[in-house]
C-alpha cells in the first residue's frame, strides 16, 4: 500500500473529502473534542460544501444514476422539517440544524464536480482507514483508560462485558474499515502481490472482530466470502472454504475470552426474551413505526430530526423512547421512517435497486458488496444514515465503474466491427 510515499499524496479535492469524512465521524471523538467544538469545524466545512456544489445540484448536467435520487432525498429533508413544524411545533430552524449531518449526501456532487480519479478515491480511503486503525489500536491498548469518548458512550464506562474493552470510534459498521475490507479482497483477487493483500484482509477482519459487533462480524464474513468465491475456480472455492473453516475453528481458541463474552451476551438476551421481555430492537421498531407519528403526513414525510430539550417532539422521544433503551440508531430502518417517513424508506429502496441493477467493470464489483453490507447491517444498526460520506464515496466509484463498463463494451464493439 505504501500510503506515505510521495506517490500517494492527495490533491486538494481529495484532501477536502478526507477532511470532511474525518469531521463527519467527529475525528473519532477524542476527549475534549466536545459537540460545540465539533460544530465550529463541521458547520463551516459543510457550508463550504453546499456552496461548492450548488450549481451542479440545481442543474441536470450529471447523467449518472444516483444524482436524481439524492436530489430528491435533500428535498425530503426540507419537507420533513416543515411537517415537523406543522405537527409537533418544533422550529424549522432547529429541525434543519439537527438534520445538517444528513446534508452530507451533497458530498456525492462534490466528487462528481471534481471528477476524482478512482485511484485517488482509493488513496483517500486508505488514508482514512489507516487513521482509523491507528486510533483504534491506541485506544484498545490504553483501555479501560479513555482517549476517545466513543460512539453513544458519553458519560459511560467502557463496556467490558464482551470479553474485551469495546472501542467504538464510530458506530459499529460505520467508518472506512468495512469498505477497505472489501477493497482488499478485490485487490487480492485481481492483483499479483497476494501476500500483501492477504495480510491486509487479515488485519481488517481481526479489527472487525475486535470491535465486538456480532452482526457486523457475521455479515462481513459471509459477504466477504461470497464476494471472493464469485467467479473463482473450483480449486479456489475449496481452498477458501478450508481456510475459512480453519479460521473459524482457530479464532475462538485464540480469542476465547472475546467469543465467550459474545456468547454470554447473546444468552442473556435470549433468556430475557424467554422471561417475557421484548427484544429491545423489536420493541424499538414497534415504537418508532407505530407510536411517534401524529398524522398521516408524518407517516409519508417523516417527523424530521428531533431537537432534545427544545420541543414536545424531542421530549416525547427522549421520555418514551431513548430513556427506555429504545435508541433510533439501533434500528436503522425505523429511524429512517421516524425522520423521513415512507419517502425516506423509498429513497433507500430505489438506491438499492439501482445498485443491484447497475452494470460495472469487474474491478468495481466489490463496491456492491459493501453497499449490500450497509443495507443488511442497517436492520440492527444505523449503517446507512450513520456513514453517509463513505456511502457517497462508494456510490461515486460505482458510477465510475458503470462508465468504464460501457467504455469497455464500446471498445469491444469497435474492435469486432474492424474484424
Amino acid at each position: 500500500m505504501e500510503i506515505f510515499s510521495r506517490h500517494n499524496k492527495l490533491s486538494s479535492a481529495g484532501a477536502f473529502v478526507l477532511l470532511f469524512c474525518l469531521l463527519y465521524v467527529r475525528l473519532f471523538r477524542p476527549l475534549g473534542f466536545t459537540d460545540d467544538i465539533w460544530k465550529l469545524f463541521f458547520y463551516p466545512v459543510l457550508l463550504y460544501l453546499m456552496g461548492a456544489v450548488a450549481s451542479g445540484f440545481f442543474n441536470s448536467r450529471y447523467k449518472d444514476v444516483f444524482s436524481n435520487p439524492i436530489r430528491l432525498f435533500i428535498g425530503i429533508i426540507f419537507l420533513s422539517s416543515m411537517v415537523c413544524m406543522m405537527t409537533w411545533g418544533q422550529s424549522i430552524i432547529d429541525t434543519l440544524l439537527s438534520c445538517l449531518p444528513y446534508f452530507s449526501f451533497l458530498l456525492y456532487f462534490y466528487l462528481l464536480q471534481r471528477n476524482l480519479k478512482t485511484k485517488e478515491a482509493e488513496r483517500l480511503l486508505w488514508w482514512f482507514t489507516v487513521l482509523f486503525i491507528v486510533c483504534f489500536y491506541i485506544a484498545l491498548a490504553v483501555a479501560p483508560t479513555r482517549l476517545f469518548l466513543g460512539y453513544g458512550e458519553i458519560g459511560k464506562e467502557i463496556d467490558t462485558e464482551r470479553g474485551l474493552s469495546r472501542i467504538r470510534l464510530t458506530l459499529i459498521g460505520g467508518g472506512p474499515l468495512y469498505l477497505a475490507f472489501f477493497l482488499a479482497i478485490n485487490k487480492y483477487k485481481l492483483n499479483g502481490n497476494k501476500r500483501k493483500w492477504l495480510l491486509l484482509i487479515a488485519l481488517f477482519f481481526i479489527t472487525i472482530v475486535l470491535q465486538l459487533g456480532r452482526q457486523t462480524i457475521l455479515i462481513s464474513s459471509l459477504l466477504g466470502l461470497l464476494f471472493y468465491l464469485k467467479g473463482s475456480s473450483l480449486a479456489k472455492k475449496i481452498g477458501a472454504v478450508i481456510v475459512l473453516g480453519s479460521f473459524i475453528f482457530i479464532l475462538p481458541i485464540l480469542a476465547s475470552n472475546i467469543f465467550q463474552g459474545l456468547q454470554e451476551r447473546t444468552n442473556k438476551e435470549l433468556e430475557s426474551q424467554q422471561d417475557g421481555d421484548d427484544n429491545v430492537r423489536l420493541a424499538a421498531y414497534k415504537f418508532y413505526f407505530n407510536d411517534v407519528s401524529r398524522s398521516p403526513l408524518n407517516d409519508i414525510f417523516g417527523n424530521g430530526m428531533f431537537s432534545l430539550g427544545k420541543s414536545r417532539y424531542g421530549d416525547f422521544v427522549d421520555k418514551n423512547g431513548r430513556s427506555q433503551g429504545l435508541i433510533p440508531a439501533d434500528v436503522g430502518y425505523a429511524s429512517i421512517f421516524l425522520y423521513f417517513g415512507v419517502l425516506g424508506l423509498l429513497f433507500f429502496a430505489v438506491l438499492l435497486f439501482k445498485v443491484m441493477r447497475l452494470k460495472v467493470a469487474p474491478q468495481y464489483s466489490y463496491l456492491k458488496y459493501y453497499i449490500y453490507f450497509l443495507f443488511i447491517g442497517n436492520i440492527a444498526g444505523s449503517t446507512l444514515l450513520g456513514t453517509i460520506p463513505t456511502l457517497c464515496l462508494a456510490l461515486y466509484m460505482l458510477s465510475k465503474g458503470n462508465l468504464f463498463y460501457h467504455y469497455q463494451r464500446q471498445q469491444k464493439s469497435i474492435s469486432h466491427a474492424k474484424t
